[in-house]
């Protein structure tokens, strides 16, 4: 695609070069995301062109503890990546409207935070729930004590439900999207609207109570570092 066109979440320099490689199908929303290439070439700046780019993803990196697919690959909010032969490791967060790898320590990079968009009942008697990256999770019927922006912490490499965090009054929230992005607060209290208004949120931080919508929430737990 060309820069110019690509999404406004990505870093980068828009007239550096005319064009910029799109993520492939899957995962992410292609609004919300990156390609792994761009991610390795132009913010980490690991790789200096393709050829380079291709032969670490082929030889050491993982994203969520798996090896990704392609150049391609989408990379999006709260994605852990880690490059073993140099000890790094990152998550993906949002700063100042941009979606930036922020490092993290080893021990950081064992789990992935996913926030719950959807649940469905499917065959066998299962709940099927679905994540901000994507991907789904399947539990027992009478497991199911979850619910919409509720945030699943999963092992990593086993992709195994470690904890969850439930979006409640007193919930440390990080804001991943409008004026606030990049925030880290405390959820006060949701704010129910008729009709097919949006749910707001009214949370507050060290610079006072703000509101935003509900959808632009992440709970964290108490090791999370925006």
């Amino acid at each position: 695609m060309k820069r110019l066109a690509a999404p406004k979440i990505i870093p980068i320099h828009r007239k550096e070069a005319m064009y910029l490689k799109k993520t492939s199908a899957g995962r992410h929303n292609k609004e919300e995301s990156m390609a792994l290439l761009v991610l390795l070439r132009d913010l980490l700046k690991v790789a200096s062109d393709r050829r380079e780019a291709k032969a670490i993803i082929s030889s050491s990196l993982l994203v969520d503890g798996k090896k990704p697919t392609n150049e391609g690959f989408p990379i999006g909010l709260m994605d852990v990546i880690s490059i073993p032969k140099s000890s790094k490791h990152y998550r993906m967060v949002v700063s100042g409207g941009k979606l930036v790898p922020k490092e993290v320590a080893q021990s950081e990079s064992k789990a992935k935070l996913c926030r719950i968009t959807g649940k469905k009942l499917v065959k066998g008697n299962k709940i099927q729930l679905q994540f901000h990256d994507g991907r789904s999770y399947l539990i027992e019927k009478e497991e199911d004590r979850f619910k919409l922006g509720d945030t699943i912490k999963l092992s990593i490499p086993k992709q195994k439900l470690e904890s969850f965090l439930k979006m409640q009054k007193g919930a440390r929230c990080y804001i991943f999207k409008g004026k606030h992005a990049g925030e880290l607060a405390e959820l006060v209290e949701l704010q129910e609207r008729t009709g097919s208004t949006a749910t707001d949120a009214k949370l507050k931080s060290a610079s006072g109570e703000f509101n935003t919508r509900k959808d632009y929430v992440f709970v964290v737990d108490d090791a999370f570092d925006a």
